[in-house]
């Protein structure tokens, strides 16, 4: 007779590895954030690492942050839902009222020494409502009254309040979310694409309905021509890119942080990963974007119930979705649209809410098989 034994079941591969490549993202970030930053030893000899100490205390935030999301059980965020949305589209609506203009646009509420920017909250708050609301409905999916016009309702209030920031790069990932979250729902096919044609048509027109959108386009479709002018960020960019090669110009010796193009730090952090880490660098890299990507989808597919499969689904769609505008915008693919690259780019905020999205991710990946 053969003795029993008992079985002690460890951590899944899929839960190490996006724990694994969270981490080493969030640490790469510190090191690129801290190379974009070097030239304020130049232009602010007072506090050269000003930047880089905000980003560190934001890192540390992040972290805990991290920690406690992973630690909670993913089910307890459905009873959240309503809070955050409100709570979301309170700040949204903040925002418009009294927030910092910066270049035009107001995107962030100061608190004291504090800096919130509400789209990154919003982004959050609609993949738990999402969810939610999704999961308690999810017998009832081929009914419009009962699952798409309450989701499109969700959709529009969101959109168009990051829209009048205005801010059309979170604004198309919003609506990203949500049709991505409507097709993993199992939304018929004929839906999504009356969902797919507006957006079709809305965002090229919401393109070129303001000026400096106008330019943003003319300096996409022609970044030589345009590149004493609108065309200059992109321009620039590639050039950063090009100079990297295929092994870089190694961390701390680009060029491009030193006013050559503009935003380093945040929107276009990347040319500093091409230009000092060169293309195995930047291939590098997107590599762990992708474990965090494809492993979220993979966890979607796993989770134990429908609110995990949405909630893990809508955050890797996320994840993608951000960094194949991000990416996309530095490498000329798309117009310049202003978003940050998951985990590596400066902007408390950003770091923050990303990370607690990641918490959740892998929180739904661990009570997964």
């Amino acid at each position: 007779m053969r003795a029993s034994r008992t079985i002690t079941v460890g951590p899944s591969v899929r839960y190490v590895s996006l724990l694994a490549a969270v981490l080493l993202l969030i640490l790469t970030g510190v090191v690129l954030v801290l190379s974009a930053t070097s030239a304020t030893v130049i232009t602010s000899p007072d506090r050269p690492l000003h930047y880089f100490s905000q980003h560190l205390w934001s890192v540390g935030i992040s972290l805990g942050v991290l920690g406690i999301t992973l630690g909670i059980d993913y089910r307890h965020w459905r009873r959240l839902a309503f809070p955050m949305a409100a709570a979301s589209i309170a700040l949204l609506v903040a925002v418009l009222v009294a927030g910092r203009q910066v270049g035009g646009a107001r995107r962030w509420l100061e608190f004291g020494a504090f800096n919130v920017q509400p789209s990154e909250i919003a982004k959050l708050a609609l993949i738990v409502a999402m969810a939610t609301f999704l999961d308690a409905r999810k017998d009832q999916i081929d009914r419009h009254d009962r699952i798409l016009r309450p989701s499109m309702l969700i959709l529009a209030v969101g959109c168009c309040l990051v829209l009048l920031q205005p801010d059309l790069g979170t604004t198309l990932i919003l609506a990203g979310i949500g049709v991505g979250m409507l097709f993993v729902a199992g939304l018929p096919g004929r839906d999504l694409g009356k969902i797919a044609l507006v957006v079709g048509i809305a965002a090229p027109a919401l393109a070129i309905a303001a000026p400096y959108r106008r330019a943003r386009l003319a300096g996409f479709l022609n970044p030589i021509e345009g590149r004493a002018d609108e065309g200059y960020q992109t321009f620039q960019s590639l050039v950063g890119l090009a100079q990297g090669g295929l092994r870089g110009t190694g961390l701390g010796a680009g060029q491009a942080k030193w006013g050559w193009v503009p935003n380093t730090p945040t929107d276009f952090i990347f040319v500093i990963v091409g230009e000092e880490m060169g293309l195995f660098g930047a291939v590098g890299l997107l590599l762990l974007l992708g474990v965090v990507g494809v492993g979220g989808l993979r966890t979607s597919q796993r989770a134990p119930d429908e609110f995990g499969t949405l909630l893990a689904a809508g955050i890797a769609i996320w994840f993608v979705l951000q960094t194949f505008i991000n990416v996309g915008s530095v490498v000329g693919l798309l117009p310049v649209t202003g978003v940050t690259l998951p985990f590596l780019s400066f902007g408390g905020s950003s770091l923050v809410v990303t990370s607690a999205a990641a918490g959740l991710l892998l929180s739904v990946t661990r009570r997964s098989g």
